[in-house]
């Protein structure tokens, strides 16, 4: 066993977490000084606690300075912790006390990522306050993969199942148009347009990708054959007719998200559509009449990768009126 493996493994799956995931094996090859393969390197893995991950921690934040927003500390906390997760899931390597510890809702007291925040919060070398990222790519599309499974499924006469197709909708328009919880739970069937496979929101007719108008279009028949709209019409309802409630839990989507990609903001997922909306062009006041976000959130979505924001700002010079007689 060899734990370069495991960490190459590791980014081939997760790709954008390559830094984070380095910056931990420098400390590791730091504090352990030993063989980091074989019999040496399960010694060392099984005795790995939460009290060390928070050190290498503060070692990237107060002695390399690595570190310096909120945001990108707890970045590497999350990092670390799904890379014992997927030491967990594709290793013999036992170590259940930190397992579980990250696997334990962040509110408990002895949780991982509780300890984690506890330190970044408190943090006076960390600027700003930890805000929620943008979905990456790969999150993107193991949601999107989950959510068209559960919609091909065309009899939803289980409430479970019915609760993971309505939550799949509600997924897939946060990602495509950025919409908030809140708007969301105001859509009522009289906005979508089966027809032309349009849906309007706050007064914008917003085109509906093909797949998805058509999984609408069987629900909505689905709701009709079987009688469960519910007064007001609203979309987002559970198998009863009861709409959503204020609490995004009520829709499931937090708890699908921490069991498909292991965290469970949605605002994590709005944050993916808004910042699709603003690399497409829009302007902050438009997509703020769509969405319903606020200011500072569609500005938290802002934050590009740099070799990213390079591009986008380079495809946009490039359509500049008379650019090719510059």
């Amino acid at each position: 066993m060899d734990y370069q493996k495991i960490l190459d493994d590791f980014i081939t799956e997760y790709p954008d977490y390559k830094s984070d995931a380095d910056n931990f094996t420098e400390y590791l090859e730091t504090y352990w000084k030993n063989s980091l393969s074989g019999e040496q390197l399960r010694i060392l893995l099984r005795g790995i606690d939460v009290e060390f991950i928070l050190q290498s921690l503060i070692y990237n934040v107060e002695e390399i300075k690595r570190y310096k927003s909120k945001t990108k500390a707890k970045r590497y906390a999350t990092v670390v912790g799904l890379f014992f997760n997927y030491i967990r899931k594709n290793t013999d390597i036992a170590n259940h006390e930190l397992y579980d510890a990250i696997s334990f809702n962040r509110l408990r007291e002895n949780s991982y990522m509780k300890r984690m925040m506890s330190y970044i919060e408190k943090c006076d070398l960390l600027a700003g306050i930890a805000e929620q990222e943008p979905l990456t790519s790969i999150q993107a599309e193991k949601l999107l993969i989950w959510a068209n499974e559960q919609l091909e499924n065309q009899e939803w006469g289980d409430a479970t199942d019915f609760r993971k197709a309505m939550a799949s909708i509600g997924i897939k328009m946060m990602m495509l148009y950025g919409i908030t919880y809140r708007e969301l739970r105001k859509i009522k069937w009289k906005q979508y347009d089966e027809y032309y496979g349009f849906i309007t929101v706050n007064n914008f007719s917003l085109r509906l990708p093909p797949k998805l108008s058509r999984q609408l279009q069987k629900m909505k028949q689905f709701i009709s054959r079987n009688e469960e709209k519910n007064k007001e019409e609203l979309l987002f309802t559970d198998i009863n007719g009861e709409p959503w409630g204020d609490v995004t839990s009520s829709s499931g989507i937090p708890d699908y998200l921490g069991t498909l990609i292991e965290i469970t903001s949605v605002t994590s997922v709005v944050k993916y559509g808004i910042a699709q909306l603003l690399k497409s062009g829009l302007s902050d006041s438009v997509i703020k009449k769509i969405t319903g976000a606020s200011d500072k959130l569609i500005q938290g979505c802002v934050l590009h990768e740099e070799d990213e924001l390079i591009k986008i700002i380079n495809n946009k010079i490039v359509m500049a009126e008379l650019y090719y007689d510059f």
